[in-house]
């Protein structure tokens, strides 16, 4: 864990390329969210703030669910964007700059499991959790929270009931670093926010479709409590990001805040 800092004392991700998002870090040894932190501190912290670890003893998902991993073998990200922009879509825009990261960092191919876990050989390596808050003096700040694993090997996933999970080093043999891995993901999320910001989800949806691996599936649309909203086939994804299926008789519209998806057979 080699640390760096700049002249005002904040911490360096080596590699970070960005011109807003990561100027400043909070890179801890230890945190229980990395996304409760920075939403706790959301008000006097400017847009673009990232907070990361390498041992997130307490990580939360979608729905509720709990995520933990442990120390050094998954990375623990979060970014904190305060100003004007696409926060519906920010989990999606996440999922195109983890999958865009993680394949440049390895050579592998990696998927997208709608709306946003990252998917290498049909286990998930990425989950997203987007949050938001408002802030004193009006306005919204959202919260990206994103969880790479990145060294854990089967039988960890296997004793932790998780039976679709793996990791980075176990799907492709590369080993990566948390805050390499880190500076990567953050220097492709910047342009697509920017990109969404001036143009709309609309001009990067080929981009998030190309990497969609629900898309074509039988699929089922779980409220949060697990109960089947909806069946039917995945036939694209709504200008707003939203899933569109085809039950048979009409195609409706999923929101990614409420619903997550299973196919007929297994994760996927």
């Amino acid at each position: 864990n080699m640390r760096e800092w700049d002249a005002a004392g904040w911490q360096v991700l080596p590699g970070l390329a960005t011109s807003k998002l990561g100027t400043r870090v909070l890179l801890l040894d230890e945190v229980d969210s990395t996304n409760r932190y920075l939403k706790e501190r959301a008000g006097q912290l400017p847009h673009g703030t990232v907070c990361c670890t390498d041992y997130q003893n307490a990580g939360r998902g979608r729905l509720g669910r709990t995520w933990t991993a442990p120390r050094a073998a998954a990375l623990a990200l979060s970014v904190l964007f305060r100003e004007e922009g696409p926060a519906a879509q920010l989990p999606l825009l996440c999922g195109i700059a983890v999958a865009n990261a993680l394949e440049a960092l390895t050579g592998a191919s990696f998927a997208i499991k709608w709306p946003n876990d990252i998917v290498c050989s049909g286990r998930k390596v990425c989950g997203i959790l987007c949050e938001s808050r408002p802030v004193q003096g009006g306005g919204l700040a959202v919260v990206a929270g994103i969880g790479v694993n990145l060294l854990q090997d089967g039988a960890w996933f296997a004793e932790a009931g998780l039976p679709f999970g793996g990791s980075v080093a176990m799907l492709t043999e590369k080993i990566l670093s948390p805050w390499e891995t880190a500076a990567v993901v953050l220097n492709r999320l910047e342009p697509l926010w920017e990109r969404c910001r001036a143009e709309g989800f609309g001009a990067l949806e080929p981009a998030y479709t190309a990497r969609c691996i629900s898309l074509g599936r039988q699929v089922r649309a779980l409220s949060p409590a697990g109960e089947v909203r909806l069946e039917g086939t995945a036939v694209g994804i709504g200008p707003d990001g939203s899933l569109l299926i085809d039950d048979g008789r009409q195609v409706q519209a999923v929101a990614a805040g409420e619903t997550s998806v299973r196919g007929f057979d297994g994760y996927i």
